[in-house]
């Protein structure tokens, strides 16, 4: 792998901590592979920074964007100066890109790297139902992703009511025939989904108890720094089980493009 230069570009994924994320084992690899001197670097900023951090490397002509991950996504959005379509409706923001005079412009990309991702391993049938745990910024992008794919019967849990109250709230009035529960059921799930952090570290509890689950259901975790226990749990009850990875992979195409200046 090409090592860095004066005359790199890089790429900024933010995150608060910082010591699980393992994307720039992803990024590079890809940016280098399409032919760009660009480096994907971490950086642990508290909330209370992010956007001092933001404008501050914004004025660097060193720097191609930036990526948020939790907590950062809703903060990132408020601070852009215009947001795409996916961005706008579920009010966050995964990918901000620079354009002359220091202007932001963010984009929710976790959704299309997620639905790809599904599409690809075979997990993606819009006559089942999904449910998805989280309604954090992940699982609104998810959310969002489903339905505006044909997804009809929609399941949203999350550990409290207000988020995904209003979740459900906006997807029914974009979505007029959408079915929406937010009971806690999972015996008719086609596709379960964690959409939460649960899973980062070894002594996490499990999103939900995989017995729950009928024998045809699919698995996608969103969690991409390690195998989780929760998958480990799926995988020994022989449900297909799609990690994390499959969703950066999904995305990185997607996000290059905008950092290029694509729409």
């Amino acid at each position: 792998m090409r090592l860095p230069t004066g005359a790199s570009r890089f790429v900024f994924i933010f995150a608060h901590p910082a010591g699980h994320v393992g994307a720039p084992r992803h990024y590079t690899p890809y940016f280098q592979g399409a032919g760009l001197d660009w480096h994907m670097v971490p950086l642990d900023i508290a909330p209370e920074h992010l956007s001092e951090t933001i404008r501050t490397l914004a004025k660097s002509p060193s720097v191609a964007g930036f990526n948020l991950t939790m907590p950062h996504k809703p903060a990132a959005f408020e601070l852009c100066d215009a947001v795409g379509q996916a961005a706008e409706f579920e009010g966050v923001v995964n990918t901000i890109r620079i354009e002359p005079g220091g202007r932001l412009v963010g984009e929710s990309f976790d959704g299309g790297g997620f639905l790809n991702a599904a599409r690809e391993e075979g997990i993606f049938d819009p006559d089942r139902r999904c449910v998805v745990i989280g309604a954090g910024g992940a699982g609104r992008a998810i959310c969002h992703a489903l339905v505006a794919a044909g997804v009809r019967r929609l399941r949203i849990l999350n550990e409290t009511p207000g988020p995904v109250e209003i979740l459900a709230r906006k997807l029914r009035s974009r979505f007029a025939d959408l079915e929406i529960c937010l009971d806690e059921r999972f015996d008719d799930a086609g596709l379960l989904v964690n959409a939460t952090s649960l899973g980062l570290r070894k002594t996490d509890a499990l999103p939900m108890n995989p017995a729950r689950l009928p024998d045809d259901c699919a698995v996608f975790d969103i969690i991409a720094a390690r195998r989780t226990e929760f998958m480990q749990a799926c995988a020994a009850r022989c449900l297909k089980v799609v990690d994390g990875v499959a969703m950066i992979k999904h995305q990185l195409p997607l996000q290059t493009a905008f950092w290029r200046g694509g729409s």
